[in-house]
């Protein structure tokens, strides 16, 4: 076979992309946990099923790199013709194993923000969200397992030179379709949100910002669909020097799915770097406004307007307790009717995704 020595390496090229969507994940994984920290909200399965992924991730990353030390990136002749034929069968069973860890990296990933909508999205849409978890899973897991169960015996896999038989087609066909079905289901789990953040009591400009922050999964989808495209590419080809493309494509779609999943979260992070930014402006002081960013000021809704007096906050759904609620009060001078309520609105943040929405609070204040 003809050594192809005029045809670059494509190792240093997959180890920069491989590393550059690793780190990328990594940053915006660390800011999703920083947020939530900073705001006091415990860490949910849809936090580990992330770091799991990522470390996952990691992991397909430096197997990679060893397997580009090793030749991976070049045609098989030039690997042969430098380092012997005995590479030949480890860098492919090392690729045999990024490939399995990859595929589950992206259905767990994908997997974090469906069961991050499953705590805040309402009735039906709950069926529909375990349908899409357990029906991606199963397909993910089928299309990963098929790189061990396409040849008899298994080894057969990654050392062609073994007897025995092997059927490709169950492979392409298995990881075809479980990533075409990913794609799909990134597209839907995108739009799942909007009924959800449209009832929001948010201005519409806000509205709209936190749709298409819940729906950057789009973009995993479309990474999902390129790796399509390479999936049929390395069969009848040199996998060390094409092989590159898709190994690429999945960590980027990895990647990718980790940072849509983060972004509604940093969304509370842009935010209060935003505010700290105004309150240096209007103080002049530096010190101050980081301050104010480590410790941000709690808006107070309980405001009172009597010192020495505290006002009893009843609920009550009959309207005809209303007289009552309004003339009750305790303090040292007895009962005395309220002719003033005071309105807040707070900014609430569900489950710590900053979805945020408005609350109204009523107040009774004694006259």
């Amino acid at each position: 076979m003809e050594a192809h020595r005029d045809v670059p390496d494509r190792g240093p090229n997959l180890l920069a992309a491989l590393w550059t969507c690793c780190s990328l994940a990594c940053v915006f994984l660390s800011l999703r946990l920083y947020c939530k920290v900073k705001r006091r909200v415990s860490l949910q399965y849809d936090d580990y099923l992330l770091l799991v992924s990522w470390a996952i991730q990691l992991v397909c990353t430096i197997l990679v790199s060893v397997n580009v030390a090793a030749g991976f990136g070049k045609y098989t002749a030039d690997v042969i013709a430098e380092h012997g034929a005995e590479r030949i069968v480890p860098i492919t069973l090392r690729e045999t194993v990024v490939g399995f860890l990859m595929t589950l990296a992206i259905a767990w990933s994908k997997t974090s923000f469906a069961v991050t909508l499953l705590r805040v999205t309402p009735g039906k849409i709950k069926f529909v969200l375990w349908a899409i978890i357990i029906t991606m899973n199963t397909f993910m897991t089928v299309g990963a397992l098929s790189l061990f169960l396409q040849c008899s015996p298994v080894a057969k896999s990654w050392d062609e030179h073994l007897p025995g038989t092997c059927w490709p087609t169950f492979n392409l066909v298995a990881g075809m379709f479980s990533s075409a079905y990913s794609a799909l289901m990134d597209f839907v789990l995108a739009l799942l949100p909007w009924p959800l953040i449209w009832h929001l009591k948010m201005k519409a400009k806000e509205r709209i910002g936190v749709a298409v922050a819940m729906s950057m999964g789009i973009c995993a989808g479309a990474t999902a669909i390129v790796k399509c495209y390479y999936l049929q590419r390395p069969h009848g080809m040199d996998f060390f020097y094409e092989g590159g493309n898709l190994v690429i494509w999945g960590s980027a779609e990895v990647a990718t799915t980790i940072m849509a999943a983060s972004i509604p979260v940093l969304r509370v992070f842009v935010r209060d770097i935003r505010e700290s930014v105004a309150f240096h402006r209007h103080s002049g002081s530096f010190r101050d406004a980081l301050r104010s960013f480590r410790r941000k000021p709690k808006r107070e809704s309980n405001q009172i307007a009597n010192p020495g007096h505290e006002p009893q906050m009843f609920c009550s759904s009959d309207d005809r307790e209303s007289d009552k609620i309004a003339l009750s009060w305790a303090g040292d001078g007895g009962i005395s009717r309220t002719q003033e309520v005071h309105v807040s609105f707070d900014r609430v943040d569900i489950d710590g995704l900053g979805l945020d929405a408005e609350r109204a609070d009523s107040q009774i204040v004694p006259v």
